[in-house]
């Protein structure tokens, strides 16, 4: 499964971290958080064959600083929202990371089924796309294998999120992806002076249900509602 837990832990500080994993190994996330206040992960090198770092149900106040990930499925925030009672995860800040060759860049992932947890207050900074096939993405129909979720809608309440000067290449033609919730709808999302292509050429957006406002340049084109 994991190769570094933070559980039930307050002021953690990790620096220096390498951990190192075949591209293809199932489940081998680097770091995972969960139920956990106070943490901070700087200067570290990640490559897996699942997240890079993963930060999950009952977490808060996380920094985390100068990540170099790949290969492996990103930064996320989430799985959350598989039990109908969850702890949410909120006052997160990713700045000064790397993603290369990663399935995900940046990720917000919560499963399609009713539940109290939440992700809010969190903020993607200064991020570095190169070949990323999902840049940017909050998928909340997370629902592996079709089963115990499928043609539900995700009661996890997604809001205030920000992604901050982040550059770089999507391996896929859609760079930005938000597909949210019916029920909850993702609200508060800020774009500040995002710059991502595909093969050179401008890359695509998805919104679905997502709320917020864009500023600065803004590439691909902003899809957001008010």
């Amino acid at each position: 499964m994991f190769h570094i837990v933070i559980n039930r832990c307050e002021n953690v500080k990790m620096q220096g971290v390498k951990v190192f994993a075949d591209g293809e190994s199932p489940n081998t996330d680097g770091i995972h958080v969960q139920y956990s206040s106070d943490v901070t992960i700087l200067n570290s090198r990640i490559a897996t064959g699942d997240d890079c770092i993963s930060i999950t149900q009952g977490t808060s106040n996380v920094w985390v600083e100068d990540i170099l990930c790949g290969p492996g499925h990103g930064i996320s925030v989430g799985s959350l929202g598989k039990t109908l009672e969850e702890e949410g995860v909120e006052n997160v800040t990713v700045t000064s990371v790397i993603l290369s060759s990663t399935t995900n860049g940046v990720r917000i992932k919560t499963w399609g089924r009713p539940s109290s947890a939440f992700a809010r207050n969190i903020r993607f900074q200064h991020v570095v796309m190169s070949d990323v096939q999902n840049p940017i993405i909050i998928d909340q129909n997370y629902c592996p294998h079709n089963e115990n979720c499928p043609g539900q809608d995700s009661g996890v309440e997604v809001s205030n999120i920000t992604y901050e000067d982040i550059r770089g290449t999507s391996a896929t033609r859609v760079a930005l992806k938000f597909d949210c919730s019916t029920a909850t709808p993702c609200t508060g999302i800020q774009l500040k002076n995002v710059n991502l292509t595909f093969k050179d050429k401008p890359a695509e957006t998805l919104c679905v249900n997502a709320n917020g406002t864009a500023e600065g340049q803004i590439q691909p084109s902003n899809c957001l509602g008010l």
